[in-house]
């Protein structure tokens, strides 16, 4: 299998990223070719959910081509031209796992200008070229990563589904102290880094049972939307200890600006005006946001980053 692909506008990303744009845009770009031999290629788990991370496969029968190995770098694994076989990549418990959350970037490009695609396939030298150029780009990443909140959530709520399963067909009893240790096992058990912050399922998510860390982590609760000024404010229902073991209970609160970039994707744009109506109709959302809870007076306060950092459950379905 490969991590890498091309689009239909030559376009050079990783399966994550073409599995971000599906989902939050709901199309594909496809077909899908080798970046660098430009031999088709079939998308797996990109437009659907399955038990693998997202990849590209060769076609059974097919090959690569011109000592083109799928590969960016300058090494030629064995059997480079072998057909493809299925890839075994399993998710536990059937879940898909995003392993990072990482920077937006723009799509990568191998090809030569005027170099429309049309032409006669890259050969041996031109698959060279653009195997030590993807190479070099470190902004591509061959782990499952993604730049957006919202799929690291539904992994996590189904990851504790999934321990929870676990632990009951262990007959372990709910809240005792072997069913906690088994789940945390399980959560802990897949590694997650934000922004290069090594961490894990079981260690990156807070909500309200405790005072929040002065550090980046993945808060979460419930709570009305309201307009203030040039921001949307959710403020949670509930209330958080001021410290560590503390009973003294305060308000915490969500700011999100907003003016976004210029040049701010599509998705963003239409997340920021769904996030207004819910507070123009007095709704509430479940939410889930990144980043580092401030201490302001009498309140914790997380001001959101962007918008990729933000996501409340049914976003992009009202």
């Amino acid at each position: 299998m490969s991590s890498l692909g091309m689009d239909r506008n030559g376009d050079v990303r990783s399966a994550s990223e073409f599995k971000e744009i599906f989902g939050e845009t709901g199309n594909s770009y496809g077909p899908y070719k080798c970046p660098f031999c430009e031999v088709p290629f079939e998308d797996r788990c990109i437009v659907t959910e399955c038990v693998k991370a997202p990849h590209f496969k060769l076609p059974n029968g097919t090959a690569h081509r011109n000592g083109c190995n799928g590969e960016a770098g300058d090494g030629v694994t064995a059997g480079a031209n072998a057909p493809s076989e299925a890839s075994k990549r399993t998710v536990v418990g059937k879940i898909e796992i995003p392993e990072a959350l990482v920077r937006r970037r723009k799509a990568s490009s191998v090809r030569k200008p005027g170099d429309d695609g049309l032409g006669a396939p890259p050969d041996a030298i031109e698959i060279v070229r653009r195997r030590r150029l993807i190479d070099s780009d470190k902004t591509i990443s061959s782990c499952f990563t993604t730049s957006q909140l919202r799929p690291i959530v539904h992994a996590y709520k189904r990851l504790r589904k999934h321990a929870y399963e676990q632990a009951v067909a262990a007959g372990l009893e709910r809240g005792s102290a072997a069913y906690n240790a088994r789940f945390r096992e399980i959560l802990d058990a897949h590694d997650l880094s934000l922004y290069k912050q090594k961490l894990t399922y079981g260690s990156a998510f807070q909500g309200s049972r405790l005072s929040p860390w002065h550090v980046e982590r993945v808060y979460n609760g419930s709570g009305k939307v309201l307009a203030e000024n040039d921001c949307l404010v959710i403020k949670d229902m509930n209330t958080w200890p001021r410290q560590l073991k503390s009973r003294d209970l305060i308000p915490f609160e969500i700011k999100v600006s907003k003016a976004l970039a210029s040049d701010a994707p599509t998705s963003l744009l239409r997340a920021l005006a769904e996030l207004e109506h819910i507070a123009a109709s007095g709704g509430e959302v479940e939410w889930w946001a990144y980043g580092v809870p401030l201490l302001q007076g009498q309140k914790f306060e997380l001001s959101v980053d962007s918008l990729d950092h933000i996501y409340w459950i049914g976003q992009h379905q009202r």
